[in-house]
């Protein structure tokens, strides 16, 4: 298999018209698991705004992964309490500011969909 007649990708071909060995890809096609049609579950937002409801049902299951979610991405910021003095700053970075402030807990949930989990909510 290693001595094939292959194109090496984006190199120049002889066999197709537009002399390009990597096909364009079919107009309309969605790569899978990239179908984005659900504005609140993958982006937090309804009609362009914050959303104020959750896009799924809320339970222990749920609870318990968003936690392990925070403990990994935001506590090393934030701390395990959301203060702001996670290990991160105790190491000379600047403070990120506490999730215990009335703007914040006024804020509608879909402000709170990281562009990390906007991916990986289902």
């Amino acid at each position: 298999m290693h001595d094939q007649p292959k194109y090496i990708p984006l190199r120049e071909s002889t066999f197709f018209s537009d002399s390009r060995s990597a096909r364009p890809i079919v107009e309309g096609t969605v790569a899978r698991g990239h179908l984005r049609d659900d504005e609140l579950t993958y982006t937090g937002k309804m009609d362009g705004k914050d959303a104020a409801v959750f896009p799924m049902a809320i339970d222990a299951r749920v609870m318990a992964r968003g936690r392990e979610r925070f403990d990994i991405y935001c506590s090393p910021c934030h701390g395990r309490t959301g203060q702001g003095d996670g290990m991160v700053v105790l190491r000379g970075y600047r403070h990120p500011p506490s999730f215990h402030q009335d703007r914040l807990r006024d804020a509608p949930v879909g402000h709170f969909v990281p562009a990390s989990e906007r991916d990986r909510i289902r």
